[in-house]
């Protein structure tokens, strides 16, 4: 079963690699609400703010797999430190930790992608 709490997941990511992410969320959450003030009052839409919905979602998916890759890396250098065999679950569960930044980066760009093709649509909806 999928049953995970927001804090749950974020401690398990690793504060240092999610607050930059939830960050990225929060500024593109931001300007896709503007964007959406200004459609409703019938104003033009920022061509920059636009596309920086899109870049601001690209960054948070290549931040999300570079912190996946470290991740892996400091697990793997854990791994090959130790004298003991680990059980096949444990190595499973910390790959599972290290998906999580790239998981929620790319969450994020889609989210974001999503939201510029719609504004997109939008854009050249009311030009016609």
């Amino acid at each position: 079963m999928l049953t995970f709490s927001i804090s749950e997941f974020h401690n398990d990511g690793g504060t240092i690699f999610m607050y930059p992410l939830s960050i990225m969320l929060l500024i593109n959450g931001s300007i896709i609400i503007y964007q959406v003030i200004r459609i409703t009052q019938k104003k033009a839409l920022v061509p920059r703010h636009v596309e920086a919905i899109k870049q601001i979602g690209a960054f948070a998916s290549a931040f999300g797999a570079l912190c996946t890759i470290l991740g892996l890396f400091q697990a793997f250098g854990a791994l090959s430190r130790g004298t003991e065999v680990w059980p096949f679950q444990v190595i499973m569960g910390g790959m599972r930790v290290a998906l999580i930044t790239a998981l929620y980066g790319l969450l994020i760009y889609c989210i974001s992608l999503f939201a510029y093709i719609l504004l997109q649509l939008t854009s050249t909806k009311s030009n016609q």
